[in-house]
């Protein structure tokens, strides 16, 4: 029986230990990268239910063993982009019993709501998740958050979007539902691929230049990150 796994997406800080420790069961593993092991712990995730990872040599490494049949939650690193991550997820999983079930994104609205210039890095998130969860929503005007959220919805991005409270959502088992909402093509069986024209599909935030650089250009967060108060990755971040 194939794993189940469910990719955590977001910014350093944004509370995403501390919204999966109420997701785990006792099959579950998250997978967590090394340098974010001890905030992670400090969320209420049990240590003998992580996995670590780390890359070595571009490609995505992984430190443990995960039990066949289990719930796995890959929790990407706070600090890098969403395209590398997505991109080497996709390459760890060829040939393993692991199933993509869905793709979550945990968005820190003040982050964004006071740095404009983010909107690229979310956006790329968002590109590729099936469910938006929106948390850090203190300070930050109702309007805002409805007006981020119906940015997306007027351009028919299928995902679902939740309000995240005191690390929480409402109806949590439906985030685990295994049913693709997102816009990327990234996971799609390669037979799938092709657009009206009979043109093979490029997967938009994947292409790259003639110097191997991508095309698509998203934002570093670890600048506006230095430039917050720091934030503990166990924290609250309530709405």
């Amino acid at each position: 029986m194939n794993s189940q796994l469910f990719l955590i997406l977001g910014a350093e800080g944004s509370g995403r230990a501390a919204f999966l420790a109420g997701l785990q069961e006792e099959n579950s593993r998250l997978i967590v990268h090394v340098d974010e092991k001890a905030a992670t712990i400090a969320a209420g995730i049990p240590p003998e239910h992580l996995v670590p990872w780390k890359w070595i040599e571009g490609c995505i490494a992984i430190g443990g063993n995960i039990p066949p049949g289990s719930e796995i939650f890959f929790m990407a690193h706070g600090r890098e982009s969403p395209v590398t991550l997505v991109e080497g997820i996709r390459d760890w999983m060829e040939g393993k019993p692991v199933e993509l079930s869905r793709i979550l994104t945990l968005v820190n609205c003040r982050l964004l709501y006071e740095n404009e210039k983010l909107g690229g890095w979310y956006d790329a998130c968002i590109h590729f998740s099936d469910a938006v969860l929106l948390g850090g929503r203190k300070e930050v005007p109702n309007r805002w958050v409805d007006g981020f959220i119906d940015s997306y919805r007027s351009r028919n991005f299928p995902c679902i979007f939740r309000l995240v409270k005191k690390n929480r959502v409402d109806r949590p088992a439906d985030l685990l539902i295994p049913q693709a909402r997102r816009i990327s093509l990234a996971f799609e069986d390669p037979e799938d691929g092709w657009d009206e024209q009979g043109n093979p599909v490029v997967e938009l935030y994947f292409e790259r230049d003639e110097a191997g650089r991508r095309k698509k250009w998203v934002p570093e967060i670890s600048g506006f990150l230095d430039n917050e108060n720091p934030l503990r990755e166990s924290g609250d971040l309530q709405g």
